[in-house]
């Protein structure tokens, strides 16, 4: 892939240590490549390579990544919150209403190549690491791994059809990038695979990573643990049902993770046990006020934009009682007294933003120096992949999958379901605690799209089959990459 039109990429050897600090604006600004740290100055030792390392890491926090618009439009395109800003690229995603110069699909697709060229680079390189030995080189390139297998996980999602258990599955889906790209050498274009051939380089990728990595690592950073979590997700996306049981089970009963007892506490303490896998944000590092989850999900009173607020919707259909969908009432907050960051006892707070009538806020997203992690697995994910797994698998159990699902409504404050809630009745139950469970983390609108279902913004409907359940190839990748035109774009664009 050709990606000499963007800083991203044509610097890549610094951005794969993490020493340019890109953001949103930063599109097409045109660098001498002698700017470049030589990419054999990078993989010179084990410390360059963790260096390299973190730099990938680091390129999750982009606003194209989870620092900002693919976390929000994964709610704010569905039946989760409302975008009530003046930003005119988010109004046209709430609409549906997106073109292929839609600048926050650019980056969506340029931030999320961004990683997995930063991740190829130490793939290819890590092996060949003078003084390395063979439990510091697996280390480095399970994590890259895991690291390019999430992000190729996102895009195909955003851009590709979903995946059809049992089909050819031989959709268009995004451009399979595996080597790491030191210039603007035109070999590297390529056209787009399969979605069946990115779900295959997902599963190899972590396949690998689950092999050569540690059981435990930290929240921040990919263990065994981690990628059989994601690998459970993909399984699921999948239709293998049977597999991402195994795996949701394996993290589950894993010692080193456990189901938090009350709702708010993932949130109140980014460090608990309920964390598999976040990416890490500080008041230094986060993506900008303009891009940043809790600038749009903080009123303008403490902070924030005051953007981003729960849909009505979302709030009548919740059940009576449901911690995450009951917004607390009577905290006397203001502009002087905006509260701690937990505020109240649910997931969600009352509040008349700039003298406005009340309106539900997220707990998530309420750091005021906007720091606030993003997470990107938690347990009860787990819990909630296990219970579909075992009420849609031929050989499942409908016993333990309303265990499961009790234990999610339980700690939500909501009582057990029926004993004899089976069948179709059942898996909607999983997918309604799914809805609860994960909102205001980007998760809703790919569920929707995964289980062919409207999804539907609090401006528009996509209904199955509409063109923009997916999004456009961005008209500038066509343009830059040879082995791509317009046929090769999405339909409807």
């Amino acid at each position: 892939m050709n990606y000499s039109t963007t800083i991203r990429t044509l610097l890549v050897a610094l951005a794969a240590v993490g020493l340019l600090g890109l953001t949103a604006c930063d599109q097409t600004i045109d660098k001498d490549p002698e700017q470049s740290l030589p990419i054999d100055q990078v993989f010179q030792d084990v410390a360059g390579a963790q260096s390299a390392l973190t730099g990938a890491y680091s390129g999750l926090q982009a606003d194209g990544v989870y620092g900002g618009f693919q976390t929000m439009a994964g709610d704010f395109t569905a039946d989760i919150a409302n975008f009530d800003g003046s930003f005119t690229t988010w109004q046209q995603a709430a609409a549906f209403n997106v073109s292929s110069t839609h600048g926050p699909t650019e980056n969506i697709w340029a931030d999320h190549y961004d990683v997995i060229n930063r991740a190829n680079l130490i793939i290819e390189n890590v092996p060949n690491l003078e003084g390395a030995d063979q439990g510091q080189i697996d280390d480095l390139v399970g994590q890259a791994k895991f690291i390019r297998a999430l992000s190729y996980f996102n895009l195909v999602r955003w851009f590709g059809e979903p995946y059809e258990p049992g089909a050819s599955n031989d959709q268009p889906g995004v451009i399979l990038q595996t080597d790491g790209v030191q210039s603007t050498d035109p070999d590297f274009n390529q056209p787009r695979a399969s979605v069946g051939d990115i779900y295959e380089q997902i599963r190899t990728d972590l396949e690998d990573a689950i092999g050569r990595l540690d059981v435990k690592a930290e929240r921040i950073r990919a263990g065994q643990a981690v990628a059989n979590a994601l690998l459970a997700k993909v399984s699921l996306y999948q239709g293998r049902y049977d597999e991402a049981r195994n795996r949701a089970d394996s993290v589950i009963t894993n010692p080193n993770f456990e189901l938090s007892e009350d709702p708010t506490v993932p949130y109140a303490n980014e460090s608990n046990p309920e964390i598999i896998f976040s990416t890490s944000f500080s008041s230094i590092d986060n993506s900008g006020t303009n891009a940043f989850m809790s600038s749009f999900y903080l009123p303008s009173d403490f902070g924030g934009r005051g953007d981003i607020t729960a849909n009505s919707q979302f709030l009548s259909d919740a059940e009576s009682g449901d911690r995450r969908a009951t917004a607390t009432t009577g905290l006397g907050l203001s502009g002087d007294n905006p509260g701690p960051e937990i505020k109240g006892d649910n997931l969600l707070y009352s509040y008349g933003d700039a003298g406005g009538a009340p309106a539900a806020w997220t707990n998530k997203w309420t750091n005021p120096n906007f720091g606030d992690d993003m997470p990107v697995l938690r347990v009860a994910e787990m819990y909630l992949i296990r219970a579909e797994a075992e009420a849609r698998s031929s050989s499942g159990s409908e016993s333990q999958a309303r265990q499961d699902v009790n234990a999610i409504r339980n700690r939500a404050g909501l009582g057990d379901v029926s004993s004899s809630l089976s069948g179709q009745a059942l898996i909607d139950e999983i997918i309604q605690q799914r809805r609860y469970e994960l909102a205001f983390e980007g998760d809703r609108r790919h569920d929707l799209q995964r289980l062919g279902r409207p999804i539907a913004s609090s401006s528009a409907t996509a209904q199955p089959g509409a063109s923009q359940r997916i999004l456009p190839i961005p008209a500038r990748a066509i343009e830059v990459n040879d082995a791509l035109d317009q046929s090769s774009q999405n339909p409807g664009y």
